[in-house]
């Protein structure tokens, strides 16, 4: 793994996975002091690396009484790899709920701190005194290219989040060859021997280039890691590496905003299992997302800010919006990114390198997989106002942008033959196979949904008209120019004053969400005050009586149906969308 260390760096480490995976109840402390006395006996100085899964302060003091460093891991965005900030919130399936225990060797981890699975958890108090270093794994991009170096730089920023001192990060082939799936040859899957370089890793060095160099410093010079593009790339380097960086940017955004499953070994968006629309299939390894296990059901990674496709539906319907970004305007995210991959991609023109051929490839299957989910999100969007309204026209478009998802996973298959045909990376039926062997599954939910057409009536209504038209347009959030200064520091049981100014003659109200920096908690909001274009309000002296920063955004409203997030992503969705405050 690619680590990003602290300047205080140990000259070996332990890591220990303390949750029930490890075959040992968890709460078995007793067992763990032992492993500690161990350690402390050694006759040297050894980090204690914590799994987070599960931990709580017990197992933590119990590392530090052995006067060692000690580290916890949080993984970052569950088993996958999201968009280049900490998501907001967790999943509601993995929120604390009072009094549950977990059954067997989980009776932590499934209970009453379940919420420390996937993500930071509340290990970033201010006066904690263990580090933390969050572990990336590679749920979502197991085999295809990966290399985009403002998000990488812009991952490295996160990865020092509230005192964070960087990341493990999985290397790319991490779950080829798992629970029997190894064969002969390479972990690669290449079925053209001539696309095979002699180590694995060489197919990657690019990804190992440029996140070792940002994760070390993402101010690094462009020159440090475009030196060896030119040899494989010639004069279409500079076109061939922005194709990738584009289309390195559509499975991350698929994790963030459309999650089936936290787990790794279950979902897979690079191969994608279908979901389908219409009924629940019976053979569905989503086991962690909602009931019913419908593809409009399923929960965001961060649902804080973004819209499940059903809720975004209903909002449409009732014409009144949050400020939550849209399943619509995650498609369009995507057409972007897979339009201008394709493009940087022709403009490289033709190079005879097997680096090339191997880019190309790679490319093409991820702006093929973009353009799949855009048209998935927008057939999802259409066919729930469908559910809720009965229209025939939102169901008719549905089934057409179905078929458009159809047809995109359907062109995968020329690039799709450089693979063998099962590229298994679990012994799960949604971790088996390829892309080729996917259509089946597609074409039964567009049958199930077409025959929904016999039934189905027009309905005389402008707020579903209204909102089919949404579904298929291309949304634009015009955020005008808000000011904000966010204050360097907080004094706890002090009230926190806050102030934003919005364009003057746009905005009717403003919404202040705010939260500790603890995922076992839920966002407090609270209307602001306005003054002239100044809107004010308080975070109070009793929430600020916390050993937690502070994180916080502001949801803005034109009108019922114009509602936007400040600070809200930026245009190469590389920033942090909130404002976080530390004690002073």
């Amino acid at each position: 793994c690619l680590s990003d260390w602290s300047s205080d760096v140990c000259s070996s480490d332990l890591g220990l996975r303390i949750h029930g995976e490890s075959g040992i109840a968890e709460g078995s402390y007793d067992f763990w002091r032992t492993i500690f006395d161990g350690v402390k006996r050694c006759g040297r100085r050894v980090e204690i690396d914590l799994h987070a899964k599960g931990i709580d302060q017990t197992m933590i003091d119990g590392a530090l009484a052995t006067g060692m460093p000690v580290n916890v891991s949080p993984k970052y965005w569950a088993e996958h790899l999201g968009m280049p900030y900490h998501q907001a919130a967790i999943r509601d399936l993995e929120m604390p709920v009072a009094g549950h225990t977990g059954a067997g060797l989980m009776t932590i981890s499934e209970g009453a701190r379940v919420f420390t699975r996937y993500g930071y958890a509340d290990l970033l108090r201010d006066d904690r005194r263990y580090t933390v270093r969050h572990r990336v794994f590679s749920g979502t991009q197991r085999l295809l290219l990966w290399g985009d170096p403002r998000a990488a730089a812009a991952y490295s920023h996160a990865y020092q989040f509230c005192g964070s001192t960087g990341a493990d990060l999985m290397e790319p082939l991490t779950c080829r060859g798992r629970r029997g799936t190894g064969g002969p040859g390479n972990r690669l899957g290449y079925a053209d021997a001539s696309l095979a370089p002699k180590w694995d890793w060489e197919k990657y060095a690019y990804w190992y280039r440029v996140n070792g160099r940002l994760m070390y410093s993402p101010d690094t010079n462009p020159a440090v890691w475009r030196r060896q593009l030119h040899a494989p790339f010639g004069g279409g380097a500079s076109a061939a590496e922005a194709a990738l960086a584009h289309a390195s940017r559509i499975l991350p955004i698929i994790t963030t905003a459309h999650l089936p499953s936290a787990a790794c070994d279950a979902y897979w968006p690079e191969i994608y299992w279908n979901q389908p629309m219409v009924a629940v299939a019976r053979e569905n390894p989503y086991g962690d997302s909602p009931a019913p296990r419908t593809f409009g059901n399923v929960s965001p990674l961060d649902p804080q800010l973004f819209s499940r496709i059903g809720d975004f539906a209903a909002e449409l319907i009732q014409g009144e919006r949050t400020g939550k970004y849209s399943p619509i305007e995650v498609a369009q995210w995507l057409e972007d990114f897979a339009d201008a991959a394709e493009k940087e991609l022709a403009q490289a023109g033709r190079q005879e390198s097997v680096e090339f051929r191997r880019l190309v490839i790679d490319v093409d299957l991820q702006v093929r997989l973009g353009r799949f989910f855009a048209a998935k999100f927008r057939s999802g969007v259409l066919y729930s106002i469908h559910e809720k309204s009965g229209d025939r026209a939102a169901l008719e478009e549905a089934i057409k942008a179905y078929r458009k998802a159809r047809v995109a996973w359907a062109e995968m298959d020329r690039s799709a033959k450089a693979y063998v045909t099962d590229l298994s990376s679990s012994d799960r039926i949604s971790e088996r196979g390829q892309w080729s062997d996917r259509l089946p599954l597609i074409d039964g939910d567009i049958a199930q949904m077409e025959q929904r057409l016999a039934a189905a009536k027009s309905v005389d209504d402008t707020r579903v008209r209204a909102a089919v038209a949404e579904a298929l347009g291309r949304p634009r959030r015009d955020i005008g120019r808000c000011q904000h200064q966010p204050p360097p520091r907080f004094r706890r049981k002090e009230a926190l004053a806050l102030q934003i100014t919005v364009p003057p003659g746009k905005v009717v109200s403003v919404r202040l969400y705010y939260r500790h920096v603890n995922q076992a908690e839920r966002f407090e909001s609270v209307e602001m005050q306005v003054q002239s274009n100044a809107y004010r309000a308080d975070i109070p002296a009793a929430y600020t009586d916390s050993g937690y920063p502070l994180q916080y955004y502001f949801e803005v409203k034109e009108t019922t149906d114009r509602v936007w997030l400040y600070p809200g992503f930026a245009a190469d969705l590389s920033n942090q969308p909130y404002f976080v405050v530390q004690r002073g």
